[in-house]
């Protein structure tokens, strides 16, 4: 697919790998449209002017056409200037006129070769390139003249695809379009001619010699002419019954007794497609084309369109098949389906037994040609009973199986439609204000309804009858998993039948899973989670998320790990879990796949901190499914790459408050290197009003905690103060020594950062001893790095390097880098404040590439204003100059103002040469 396409059959516009730009003004559309139909695409300012503006261009015109081509070029489009005239890239493969010119000249060479249902392929692709009428909204006279030029090569090219139709029997397919046709056309005797002939073709002489009438009429009351000599001729010959009108190639049934029923039992069409006609053409060509007894597998999820768009299809062939079309939808009793199709087709005696009924069917189909359409297939084993051994017959099938044992099938896999024809489909309903006053409501509605045809023609039905509704109230509605199949009912019409007939027939494993995926209430698994809620090992859990992905349930995402329903799904399965599943069964698995988010916390938080180091834990069950992996990711890219699914996670364990607190502090360890401050909030507010419901004080506690560092990097010290005084109650009456040291340890770093040094040693102390005796060697370490700051403060040089020297061990024993970052910045910043920043620098860079690998932006920020301010006191202003540039860049991102403060503060020492005392300097630092 070219990169970028060019379309001016319809509303001049620009697709961008597939997705259409929407070209806001009128003044852009005019000069692409003005640019393609120029020769070479070029174009100077004053035709472009005069193309857009005609003879009477406002004074602004010539800015308006600068400022077109401006906003052209902001989408991407190449347009080169030189000496006043503008030249657009483009080939004529990337501008569907062009394309559509091609594409006529093809057919047209085929039709003259006979091959006309070539020809007929060939014109329906030119013809599906076209979006309405030629350069819609361009109303000058230029454009308005250019426009009429080009809907009379589409009128054309639809006469000579009707011709290959009529040529190939397509007869009553073609009669609908044409009775539009000459609707809206009623003096163009070429489409009266041809709906003439369709007509007589189907049976429908009278009405044929009526549209001649009709006609004739028109032309003698508005033209006073009378029709042409060929449609005259083409009158006498219906009259006359002339054999030649027949088709060349009409098909006599092939049947030993002429007196034979032929069943008719196509149900009626179920009225105009929406964004099918490839996969249309698809099952047509594969009918006409194929070899000995085509097969064609029309397959899908439910409510996609499977069975129109077969009974389409069937309709538009069923000429080819004289010896007539049978059809069923049900296949669960073979032997009745079979005694049906044996009635109709004529016999006498229906013998009893099912394989008996199978082979007098293939005897019978011996002698016709028949065209049989089964719905619903539930798999390869049920064909084989229908199947006939004729090579003139003919299978259709709609399946949500591609029924992969079926050997020669041609497979058509329908899937959701794209938005554009989604849009289209609820415009239907809801009136295209409506659509245009709430864009994004619609957007919603579309996705909600999974862009499947059933859902959305319910979901437009119940907005064109509701005309007081907003898209946004339907959207809500839809939005809540417990009244979505409720809302897409109407008029005896529903989604749930769909669903519950592809759910029947699957096997129990896989319709119990849906069941549980439906309770826990998320669109997205993976095969870990899904174990967990089937309680069953990982390879069985990913055989029944491929079955489902294989009967169009779910969907595989790219990485073939997870998988992906639908809401109305999702919807569906809880549904039917409250009414198949005991409540504690269904609690059981949701809480085992939330124990299985949390084993892959616990590992990611190791790989960061060492084991449980520095977070509070509780005692909700983990879930490790069997067959698992063990853990070989790096924590902060995990964690970076589902902290929205661990918040989903949150929001589903509000009923285990136990499970929700800890879910929500997991990702601790990256919330503190400045990730997702908002989502560090959001989680935790949910999962206190679980456990304050709860009475869960642990809970409480760990999440204030938690809320307390947040408040302290973000720079709320009254909110921290607040929050970590609060822990620190309640995890003393809770006799909890390790959450007790955790958070004195964030109430002394609070101290030292208010100057309150003395409080803040005697807390550092008393943190770093409760932390010891908890065994937690790097929350230890973090206490002694925060006191050796405060004693290098107080004057205590040599504690302050025993203390740092300590925790640097402790960290390393812990197996926490961030830590240990910290603490060789520690131990830097004690070599620049003694005097000797030439031996802070070769620390500072390790912890800069410690720091840069974990990707903590915290840290890093830190270890960047330290940085700058050792460089400038080691004599190199400009490189510590770009290092306070970007530790402040960085502490914003992260959103710790104190760093982001101080590292401003420290340029303003540097005047624009990049100088500063170096007694400034290391005030400063």
């Amino acid at each position: 697919m070219p990169l970028m396409r060019f379309g001016i059959l319809g509303l001049p516009a620009i697709w961008q790998q597939g997705e259409e730009i929407r070209l806001a003004t009128r003044r852009s559309r005019g000069v692409l449209a003005h640019l393609l139909l120029s020769p070479s695409r070029s174009a100077s300012v004053e035709s472009l002017i005069h193309a857009i503006y005609g003879d009477t261009p406002t004074k602004s015109a010539r800015n308006q056409v600068h400022r077109g081509v401006g906003e052209l070029r902001k989408y991407g489009v190449t347009i080169d200037v030189h000496d006043n005239v503008y030249r657009l890239e483009a080939a004529e493969d990337d501008v569907d006129a062009f394309v559509f010119m091609r594409l006529c000249d093809e057919a047209r060479a085929l039709a003259d070769d006979g091959d006309h249902a070539g020809a007929a392929r060939t014109l329906g692709e030119a013809l599906a390139l076209w979006r309405g009428s030629a350069l819609s909204g361009l109303d000058s006279e230029v454009f308005l003249a250019e426009a009429a030029v080009w809907d009379e090569r589409r009128l054309a090219a639809i006469e000579v695809r009707t011709d290959a139709d009529l040529e190939l029997g397509r007869h009553r397919d073609v009669i609908a379009e044409l009775q539009q046709l000459t609707d809206q056309h009623p003096l163009r005797e070429a489409f009266c001619g041809q709906l003439m002939l369709a007509l007589y073709r189907s049976q429908r002489g009278s009405e044929a010699l009526q549209v001649f009438t009709d006609l004739e009429e028109r032309l003698r009351d508005e033209l006073g002419t009378d029709p042409s000599p060929a449609l005259r001729d083409l009158r006498t010959q219906i009259l006359r019954q002339d054999p030649l009108l027949e088709p060349a190639g009409a098909i006599e049934p092939a049947s030993a007794d002429p007196q034979a029923p032929v069943p008719r039992q196509l149900p009626a069409r179920s009225g105009a497609l929406v964004g099918r006609d490839a996969d249309l053409r698809r099952i047509t060509d594969a009918i006409e084309e194929h070899g000995p007894c085509p097969v064609v597998v029309v397959t899908g999820p439910g409510g996609a369109g499977k069975t129109a768009l077969c009974l389409e299809a069937a309709h538009r062939v069923a000429a080819r098949y004289p010896g007539g079309q049978l059809y069923a939808d049900d296949l669960s009793e073979p032997g009745e389906v079979l005694a049906g199709f044996l009635t109709a087709l004529g016999a006498d005696d229906i013998p009893d037994g099912t394989s008996a009924r199978a082979g007098l069917l293939r005897s019978l189909l011996a002698r016709r040609r028949v065209l049989i359409v089964l719905d619903g297939v539930s798999g390869a084993g049920q064909l084989d009973l229908f199947l006939p051994g004729h090579p003139d017959c003919a299978v259709i099938v709609t399946s949500r199986s591609p029924l992969a044992l079926l050997h020669g099938a041609m497979r058509v896999r329908v899937s959701a439609l794209d938005r554009a024809d989604a849009r289209a489909l609820l415009a239907a309903g809801a009136g295209e204000e409506r659509m245009a006053a709430e864009p994004a409501a619609a957007d919603r509605i579309i996705d909600l309804c999974a862009r499947l045809p059933m859902a959305l023609r319910i979901a437009a039905a119940r907005l064109a009858t509701r005309p007081h509704w907003t898209l946004t109230r339907l959207a809500d509605r839809l939005a809540d998993p417990a009244k979505i199949l409720g809302e897409l009912r109407h008029d005896g019409q529903s989604v749930l039948p769909t669903l519950m007939r592809g759910y029947e027939a699957l096997p129990e494993g896989p319709r119990s899973l849906i069941r549980r995926i439906g309770f826990y209430g998320s669109a997205e698994v993976t095969v870990r989670t899904t174990a967990a809620l089937a309680g069953v090992p990982m390879d069985a859990a990913e055989n029944m998320l491929e079955e489902l992905a294989e009967t169009h349930f779910m969907v595989t995402l790219r990485d073939g790990e997870r998988f992906r329903c639908h809401e109305l799904l999702l919807g569906f399965g809880a549904v039917r879990a409250l009414a198949e599943d005991r409540e504690a069964d269904l609690r059981a698995a949701a809480q085992r796949a939330l124990g299985g988010w949390l084993a892959l916390t616990d590992d990611a938080h190791a790989s960061m901190r060492g084991q449980d180091n520095s977070i509070p834990r509780g005692t909700a069950p983990r879930h490790r499914p069997q067959g698992a992996a063990a853990w070989s990711g790096q924590g902060t890219e995990w964690f970076d790459a589902n902290l929205d699914g661990i918040l989903a996670a949150v929001r589903r364990a509000v009923p285990f408050p136990e499970t929700c607190w800890e879910l929500a502090i997991a990702p601790l360890a990256l919330y503190e290197a400045g990730s997702r401050f908002d989502v560090w909030l959001d989680s935790h507010e949910l999962a206190l009003s679980s456990v304050r419901g709860a009475g869960n004080v642990r809970g409480q506690a760990a999440l204030l905690y938690s809320l307390g560092h947040r408040s302290l990097l973000v720079g709320d010290y009254a909110g921290a103060a607040r929050r970590l005084e609060e822990a620190l109650r309640l995890f003393q009456e809770l006799a909890d020594e390790h959450g007790r040291g955790l958070a004195l340890r964030l109430l002394a770093d609070l101290d030292r950062i208010r100057q309150e040094l003395g409080k803040a040693r005697k807390t550092y102390e008393e943190a770093a001893e409760v932390l010891r005796r908890s065994g937690d060697p790097v929350g230890e370490a973090d206490a002694l790095g925060g006191l050796a700051m405060v004693l290098h403060s107080t004057g205590e040089g040599q504690a302050s390097q025993e203390c740092l020297e300590r925790a640097l061990t402790l960290c390393r024993e812990g197996g926490s880098l961030r830590s240990e970052a910290q603490i060789r910045r520690g131990v830097a910043m004690y070599a620049a404040r003694a005097g000797t920043p030439e031996d802070a620098y070769p620390e500072l860079l390790q912890a800069l590439e410690i720091a840069t690998f974990i990707g903590d932006r915290v840290v890093l920020s830190d270890i960047l204003l330290d940085l700058g301010t050792t460089r400038i006191l080691l004599g190199d202003p400009r490189a510590a100059y770009d290092n306070l540039v970007t530790a402040e860049e960085i502490a914003k991102v992260a959103g710790v103002k104190r760093t982001a403060l101080r590292a401003r503060r420290a340029r303003a020492f540097l005047n624009g040469n990049g100088e500063a005392t170096r007694h400034a300097v290391a005030r400063n630092a």
